[in-house]
């Protein structure tokens, strides 16, 4: 068998040829992309450092009720991440500096209104869009 000479990233993002074996995907590299999208909640960014192609990812969640959930739970921690970031930013408000001369003089906080009228807007929202409250809406 006379295999032409692959790079790594070339490896990875071609299909096995017609009568080759297939390419076992571990579980490792499902770890990871759990990992990476947990952090980032990019599915591109999180199969491109996985090594996995997007479809494969997409197929695997349609296919496999555990990996679709736990990539599910991945988006949800992602989001509670960023609400959490987001309220502490509402209610400490962002430190800016004063230079004068090249030199710092005093610091202060800037409250953005902005994100705290989307942060309001959100938090009176939230309890309509929980899944536990519209399955025991039918019972009225």
């Amino acid at each position: 068998m006379n295999h032409r000479q692959q790079n790594v990233t070339e490896y990875l993002w071609t299909a096995p040829q017609v009568g080759e074996p297939r390419r076992r995907t571990n579980l490792r590299r499902r770890v990871t992309f759990l990992r990476e999208l947990e952090k980032t909640g990019s599915v591109s960014y999180s199969a491109a450092r996985a090594g996995i192609d997007r479809r494969t990812l997409y197929r695997w969640r349609d296919t496999d009720p555990r990996f679709g959930e736990r990539w599910d739970r991945a988006l949800q921690l992602r989001d509670e991440e960023l609400l959490d970031r987001g309220y502490s930013l509402a209610r400490t408000g962002v430190p800016r500096y004063v230079f004068r001369n090249g030199v710092m003089t005093a610091t202060y906080r800037r409250h953005d209104e902005r994100l705290i009228m989307f942060m309001l807007s959100h938090a009176r929202a939230r309890p309509a869009n929980r899944k536990s409250d519209t399955r025991n809406s039918d019972s009225f």
